[in-house]
């Protein structure tokens, strides 16, 4: 017999076992599991074990029949009792052992699948140990498509996850290409694919969707951080990090998601380390007494989001363009920068922002600067 043979055997024996307490608990009927040469393996009386009979031998006394469960056999269950009804009452039993086997192998499914998934996103997200050769052969098992383009969701409950509410989104028809796996009890790393078709700015939307469906699900009172769109297994890690980035940076609340590509701004301007420019911008924050900080660093964020877009910064701002400029042109005046017109200029004014807001942040802690 094959390892999975055994493996399938041992657990319709295990089955069976919790099975037959039912029937124990009614003296007339005893039943048996047989395997395929008509030995029983598993009996309600264990004087029955190891005797063998012929299952083609059915009669008003004796019942066989055969236990198959997903295009596979499993062997036969014997119902033997002195009652008009046996044949009835062994054709039931048949069917509940069937459902109950059914579950049993579904779970057991699901779980080896959620073994896997564990497996490839370890895999994923440790660059010093990327084995594509192993990473492929997983998603080969999985049965994923490696060519999908894929969004790290990483979701957090306080009150921890249940292992079988994780294991059941096996079970989501919109997760048959989800790779997911619980990094610790209240921490959870999807990789979500999206459709070929869908287009770039339909993206957000589609995780909005998605989100809700899984809250519908059952996964209510998380937050959910969505990091950047990626095609390419090697830079799935890249999406996860995102995804910490957020968690670290930004204030999240539950059941609200929160997208990595609405904080570009604030991402690329924490990559400049603000002690190797604090005294290059000194000279500006002494300059900056008397504008809003909030304020600028919040049009400065505008501004980079909408690709130095006026108009467009002015509509998100609730803004007058005319007054849009009008700020623009006082910040100018006081930084010696061209902000409309150079692309120092508005890089210039992406860091003093930041600088700005540095400063600020840690004057209100009282630290001296």
């Amino acid at each position: 017999m094959t390892r999975t043979g055994k493996v399938r055997n041992m657990m319709l024996v295990e089955v069976f076992k919790e099975f037959i307490n039912v029937i124990q608990e009614n003296k007339k009927y005893t039943m048996g599991l047989l395997n395929q040469d008509g030995c029983v393996i598993s009996c309600s009386k264990e004087e029955y074990i190891g005797c063998h009979f012929d299952i083609n031998d059915s009669n008003s006394n004796n019942m066989f029949h055969e236990i198959k469960v997903k295009n596979k056999y499993y062997g036969y269950i014997w119902v033997y009792g002195d009652d008009e009804n046996l044949k009835m009452i062994s054709s039931l039993l048949l069917d509940s052992l069937t459902t109950r086997l059914m579950y049993e192998i579904n779970t057991n499914s699901l779980k080896q699948k959620v073994t896997k998934d564990d497996e490839l996103i370890k895999y994923l997200i440790n660059d010093e140990h990327f084995d594509l050769k192993h990473i492929l052969d997983l998603i080969n098992q999985l049965g994923v498509d490696k060519n999908k383009t894929r969004v790290a969701v990483y979701i957090v409950n306080n009150k921890g996850f249940k292992e079988e509410e994780i294991m059941h989104l096996k079970l989501k028809p919109d997760s048959k290409e989800v790779i997911y796996s619980l990094l610790d009890n209240n921490s959870l790393l999807l990789f979500k694919d999206i459709p070929y078709d869908l287009e770039i700015v339909e993206v957000k939307n589609y995780f909005e969707k998605y989100i809700r469906s899984l809250q519908d699900w059952g996964m209510q009172g998380c937050s959910y951080l969505v990091g950047s769109l990626q095609d390419k297994l090697k830079q799935y890690i890249v999406s996860y990090q995102n995804c910490l980035w957020l968690k670290k940076n930004v204030d999240f609340s539950v059941d609200e998601p929160l997208f990595f590509t609405d904080y570009l701004f604030e991402y690329f301007v924490s990559k400049v380390q603000f002690d190797d420019v604090r005294n290059i911008f000194d000279f500006y924050k002494d300059r900056s007494k008397g504008i809003d900080i909030d304020e600028f660093t919040n049009i400065a964020k505008q501004l980079f989001m909408n690709d130095y877009n006026i108009t467009q910064t002015a509509d998100d701002l609730f803004l007058h363009k005319n007054t849009l400029i009008y700020k623009l042109k006082k910040y100018e005046k006081i930084f010696n920068i061209d902000i409309r017109g150079s692309f120092q200029g508005k890089v210039l004014m992406a860091l003093i922002a930041n600088a700005l807001s540095q400063y600020q942040k840690l004057k209100q802690v009282g630290e001296k600067i």
